[in-house]
């Protein structure tokens, strides 16, 4: 089985100067875990919804009238250099890279890194679920 089989293709993305608010927003709106990061179609970057979760810090000071963390934008936190996949790999080389790296999700990429798709540890697990042809 290849990750093409397997991906998400066209995810969701957010380019360089997104606000971290609006990559919130996105992936709540979306009901997804995680947004490439492209610049002139080029994945540069991963954000998950850790990466822009609101935690005490920083509802106190939303509260208080600070927004300046919330216009940041997504290169700020987003995860550099990422790791990828290519749509031809065995999807079992996936989650392989995906275990040994500790992350939950993959871009999947051409050979010119645009984007092509998104590789995650669920559709991995539901592979690896899924019945298998008999060799002939």
């Amino acid at each position: 089985m290849h990750v093409r089989d397997w991906m998400s293709p066209d995810p969701v993305t957010a380019g360089l100067d997104t606000e971290v608010r609006e990559a919130r927003r996105l992936l709540s709106y979306y009901g997804i875990r995680h947004l490439p990061v492209v610049d002139r179609d080029r994945v540069v970057g991963m954000i998950s919804d850790r990466d822009v979760r609101v935690d005490e810090k920083v509802l106190t000071r939303l509260l208080a009238g600070d927004t300046q963390s919330e216009s940041r934008t997504v290169e700020a936190v987003m995860s550099a250099p990422v790791h990828t996949v290519g749509p031809d790999e065995d999807i079992e080389a996936a989650a392989r890279l995906i275990l040994s790296r500790r992350i939950s999700a993959l871009p999947v990429v051409d050979v010119d890194s645009s984007l092509l798709g998104l590789i995650t540890t669920t559709d991995c697990l539901l592979a690896s679920l899924a019945p298998r042809k008999a060799d002939a």
